[in-house]
């Protein structure tokens, strides 16, 4: 019951923290910047993107990124499927009973 408690706590805690830090990320100020561009042009022989703030635009990074998700997908499924129905349990009773006649 302590155990049960103790989780659900924990998962509570956990939810509360998502959603402040959700609330956190909205609450944002919306200032506004100024920018100045400046355009010049160069060639690159390059196959990558020089910008390291484009890195999402990658195709490898989405393969990864899928195969990374599919893995803890199929180990958070296999891990909920040890039930106790799949254990062997033995139990060993031994009584003892001593009568005494008066």
């Amino acid at each position: 019951m302590k155990n049960t408690i103790q989780s659900i706590n924990t998962k509570l805690f956990l939810l509360f923290m998502f959603l402040l830090s959700g609330f956190y990320a909205i609450a944002q100020d919306g200032t506004t910047t100024t920018q100045t561009t400046t355009n010049t042009s160069h060639s690159e022989t390059s196959g990558a993107t020089a910008d390291p703030s484009m890195w999402y635009s990658n195709p490898i990074v989405w393969v990864i990124g899928g195969v990374v998700l599919l893995i803890i997908i199929i180990v958070a499924a296999t891990s909920g499927k040890r039930t106790v129905a799949n254990r062997e349990v033995s139990r060993t009773t031994t009584t003892s009973t001593t009568v005494r006649e008066d």
